[in-house]
């Protein structure tokens, strides 16, 4: 089965400290927003970079270079948190206009510890888009991409679908102000695959 995972990103390169992968480029996009508040928001996106030109780009920026990146998400096989694996990069002259759009499809799954939550902008209902996929090797890989739902209305949507409905969703990659975690902003939901 093919499904929808698409992310396009703007923002500036956050180098992590630490032992780098020989397998990928651990990396950060710092995304701001001015917030509702007044206040600035600011998003530190996990990202992992695989192809080897990707990490050769990246390992040559500065800090703080403006860049957009393309890829799909990913959970880790570890902890389950959520990442970016970024596919492409771009340096860019200045940021401009920011992006962030996400868009993916799969299987409802229903997160059953902390499935409520609430945050500065309201409350949410959190579940996870499950997605499977063959590896090179031949295993199957399974992502969790974790998504809140903010919106009244889309949480009635959701609130009338079942584990293992097929889901479509797109939002905003965002990181969470208390924990850091990274997670799916929900903006639209829809209970067919929109491949």
């Amino acid at each position: 089965m093919n499904y929808l995972n698409e992310v396009t990103l703007s923002g500036l390169v956050h180098h992590l400290n630490g032992k780098k992968s020989g397998k990928y480029f651990p990396f950060a996009v710092r995304h701001e927003n001015l917030w509702s508040d007044g206040t600035t928001r600011k998003d530190f996106l996990n990202a992992r970079a695989f192809p080897s030109d990707v990490q050769e780009k990246l390992s040559a920026m500065a800090e703080n270079t403006p860049v957009k990146v393309k890829g799909v998400l990913r959970s880790s096989k570890g902890s389950g948190e959520l990442y970016l694996a970024v596919l492409e990069v771009e340096e860019l002259k200045e940021l401009g206009t920011l992006e962030n759009c996400v868009k993916i499809s799969g299987f409802v799954h229903t997160i059953k510890a902390q499935a409520e939550g609430e945050t500065g902008t309201g409350k949410y209902t959190r579940f996870a888009v499950r997605q499977e996929n063959q590896e090179l090797d031949g295993h199957t890989r399974r992502d969790f991409l974790v998504v809140r739902v903010y919106d009244e209305d889309l949480r009635k949507i959701l609130s009338g679908m079942n584990d293992s409905d097929p889901v479509s969703v797109t939002g905003t990659l965002r990181s969470s102000r208390g924990s850091g975690v990274n997670y799916v902003r929900c903006a639209t939901i829809d209970n067919k695959n929109g491949h």
